[in-house]
């Protein structure tokens, strides 16, 4: 038999849990998620450009890192975590940045830290040492841009700069 509801009684808890039980559902997932068609376009078009995306490698193991470019090499790699496809936007923009600007900014992406959201600005002044910030910013925003409207840059800040060829020889791994 059911008593009357008192105070802390069942129906107070059986209110309370309803809900709270909805509320893992409603919250934002703090991970984003790949788009899958996004994911493998992008890929294809590394690999059509002779660039190598690696989906596992040791540094993979370290605990912050989404993934590196593999310096002096036209290899990227993207670990299981986050938005693999902007991690390989990012990434592949330091491949761009290394390979064919070689160190000069890339024009279109004139003043990019200015282009930046507050938190991404705030993240490059607190953690970004000031004589890679310009490097940075452009990757970050570089990475913002629709895979055609990305692939497209790079082609145009590769053309005949990109070596020909596989990947060179093994170097360090090194995030940028």
């Amino acid at each position: 038999m059911l008593r009357p509801a008192t105070r802390g009684g069942p129906t107070r808890s059986l209110a309370l849990l309803a809900f709270l039980i909805p509320l893992p559902f409603s919250l934002p997932r703090s991970t984003p998620r790949t788009d899958p068609t996004t994911w493998h376009l992008l890929a294809a078009g590394f690999q059509q450009r002779g660039v190598t995306v690696v989906e596992s490698h040791p540094r993979c193991s370290e605990r912050n890192l989404y993934g590196l470019y593999v310096r002096g090499r036209r290899e990227v790699v993207v670990c299981a975590r986050g938005d693999r496809s902007l991690t390989l936007r990012h990434e592949g923009w330091h491949l761009v940045q290394s390979l064919c600007l070689m160190g000069t900014p890339w024009p279109p992406a004139a003043n990019p830290e200015a282009r930046l959201s507050r938190t991404d600005r705030r993240e490059l002044q607190l953690l970004v040492s000031p004589e890679q910030r310009q490097r940075e910013a452009e990757a970050r925003l570089m990475a913002q841009l629709a895979p055609a409207d990305y692939l497209h840059a790079m082609d145009q800040a590769c053309a005949g700069r990109l070596p020909l060829g596989q990947p060179g020889e093994p170097s360090s791994a090194r995030p940028d």
